[in-house]
């Protein structure tokens, strides 16, 4: 089954996307065919993308900050009940990017006055719940397996956000969080406010930056690695305990919903159940080392323990009740 998608559904920021490709084969041309050459391109095209990313949220959460006060994001995202937290979570839903890039975001929202609960919401929403993420499994499991999965995202992204303090995410020195009473005196002039939030914007990258570098590198090693998860899911197939498998499998791999579709496919027509491939949908794009890289800077080894700790148990747990529920291949249940 071959699937052509547009460009911009496989990947939504690909101006920047480009870009940092363009930079890091330019920087790299000069060297030999080799594959240190291809580790160290996939590096530079990382670092870059997610600098890029960082300064540019950074710098527009900023600016509208400065533009026209403070009273926007109190009633969005700078909420700590329940309102806040389905502001996050809805917001990352809208925000369709790859695990290693949510980071970045996840600073500069914290940076620009976002509460824990709000931004940790995000964080589980934006990389596994994403509209992208719900299209890859419309395709790949139905219109129910897409409500599901949505349901099952959502409600994961609301506990993330609600016991934030429990896993650790909480407002970190480095993004200077909060900044809620920063600028509420009243507007500032068009372009001071955009040099403020510019500068602003490359204070927190200068401070973030060997974390990015750090990450980077981790997800230049897991592209050039060979890694095959299709092979090793079927050789597994439909043992009870392959949710698990499937979760320790996904969890490290730097993997976006783009990536994930030629994943899913040949295991849903090959009739893996529904649950394991919930769970490794979920795994592949809700974390990966470079995000644990950026998020260890942020929230301590302390805190990283405790979100990969969640992450694991919730996507295990999905998997293993849905396979009880439903023991029937995919196939023959929701695909399409």
């Amino acid at each position: 089954m071959e699937l052509e998608l547009p460009p911009y559904l496989i990947d939504p920021f690909a101006p920047i996307t480009a870009l940092s490709k363009w930079v890091g084969r330019v920087l790299t041309q000069w060297l030999p065919e080799h594959p240190l050459t291809a580790f160290l391109e996939y590096w530079i095209y990382d670092f870059v993308k997610m600098a890029i990313l960082l300064v540019l949220t950074t710098t527009v959460l900023g600016f509208a900050r400065r533009l026209v006060g403070v009273k926007w994001l109190r009633r969005s995202v700078g909420r700590s009940d329940w309102k806040g937290t389905v502001a996050g979570a809805l917001l990352g839903v809208f925000t369709p990017v790859c695990s290693c890039s949510v980071t970045p975001l996840y600073a500069s929202l914290l940076h620009a006055g976002a509460s824990r609960q709000s931004a940790g919401a995000f964080l589980f929403a934006a990389p596994a719940v994403n509209e992208f993420a719900i299209v890859v499994v419309l395709l790949v499991l139905g219109w129910q397996g897409a409500l599901l999965y949505l349901t099952l995202g959502l409600g994961a992204a609301m506990i993330t956000g609600r016991y934030a303090h429990k896993f650790g995410l909480e407002p970190c020195a480095l993004c200077n969080a909060p900044r809620m009473q920063v600028f509420a005196e009243g507007r500032r002039p068009l372009l001071r406010a955009l040099v403020e939030s510019a500068y602003e914007a490359l204070t927190l990258l200068r401070r973030l930056s060997v974390a990015l570098l750090v990450g980077a590198a981790l997800a230049a090693v897991l592209v050039n690695y060979n890694l095959r998860p299709v092979e090793v899911m079927l050789q597994i197939g439909h043992a009870w305990w392959s949710p698990v498998a499937a979760v320790l499998l996904g969890l490290p791999l730097d993997v976006n919903a783009a990536v994930a579709l030629p994943i899913l496919l040949p295991l849903a027509e090959a009739g893996l159940p529904l649950g394991t491939l919930v769970a490794l949908m979920m795994a592949t794009t809700l974390a990966s080392l470079p995000e644990a890289a950026v998020l260890r800077l942020l929230i301590g080894w302390k805190g990283l323990a405790k979100l990969g700790a969640w992450y694991f148990a919730y996507c295990t747990s999905v998997g293993l009740l849905l396979n009880a529920v439903m023991p029937t291949a995919v196939s023959d249940a929701v695909l399409p």
